[in-house]
């Protein structure tokens, strides 16, 4: 272990993680493995492989941890599963502990990941009701200006407005409605114009006695372009909430780390 540490504390956290896992391949007992899989976590974490550290926690096993240790494998599978984009995972191991470890008192070290696990889930009361709880173990004054700036953080007026995917479905019947409901005023209005377009060639062609050339161009492009609409404005109504969530959700996290003095 002391190799292994040593390369850590250098900065070699390839090497280091390679050393753990040497550890554990040779380790007799329990509290090796743990202790060298920890670190092998903490060498992944510092080469902002999070994903990579989420994994190694798979290997641990609970009942093999003593309560200092159980705390920290779980703060340590939120933290990743969270910094990995794993929210699902993450809300799963915040359950997780809370089976394991009954005194919920001692998972106060995991509630700010908490707040922004919830957030990115879009559980937003739940996001507030974990800050409001964090709050709470503050000491006055700093418990009292937390509180406001959680009320004001998760008013309703400010939680991210998002667009309905039924509504969206709807309006995709006429080119480009979907699109500007998504906040693509040019795109849409490109969209309306160019079906439209379309449709005048093939009526046309039809009128004037072209009738191949009216299906085969006029519907063939029609239907192209049409249909083409449908996957477009979902991925464009996709891509406005989660710009909305995105932005709300970093401005929560910036403003309760500021206040925190975690910056």
């Amino acid at each position: 272990m002391s190799v292994a540490d040593s390369l850590l504390g250098a900065g070699n956290f390839d090497r280091a993680a390679l050393e753990y896992e040497r550890v554990i391949f040779r380790a007799s007992n329990s509290s090796d493995v743990n202790n060298a899989l920890f670190g092998r976590i903490n060498s992944f974490k510092k080469m902002q492989q999070f994903d990579k550290a989420a994994q190694e926690l798979l290997r641990i096993r609970l009942f093999t941890l003593n309560q200092e240790q159980m705390l920290e494998y779980f703060y340590e599978k939120i933290l990743c599963n969270y910094l990995s984009g794993s929210f699902i995972e993450a809300r799963g191991a915040i359950d997780e502990m809370y089976l394991n470890i009954p005194d919920s008192t001692l998972c106060h070290a995991t509630l700010i990941i908490q707040i922004f696990v919830y957030n990115e889930l879009q559980q937003w009361d739940l996001a507030r009701q974990t800050a409001l709880y964090y709050s709470a173990t503050l000491s006055s004054p700093e418990n009292e200006n937390m509180n406001a700036l959680i009320e004001s953080l998760y008013a309703n007026k400010n939680l991210p407005k998002l667009k309905s995917q039924k509504v969206s479905n709807v309006l995709a019947f006429v080119p480009g409605l979907a699109h500007i409901y998504a906040g693509e005023w040019v795109e849409g209005s490109v969209s309306f114009f160019l079906n439209s377009a379309v449709l005048a060639f093939g009526a046309y062609q039809i009128l004037n006695g072209y009738y191949l050339t009216g299906y085969l161009l006029g519907a063939g492009i029609l239907s192209a372009t049409y249909f083409g609409g449908f996957n477009r404005s979902a991925y464009l109504l996709q891509l406005y909430n989660q710009q909305a969530v995105s932005l709300f959700n970093s401005d929560v996290r910036e403003k309760l780390l500021v206040f925190l003095n975690v910056f």
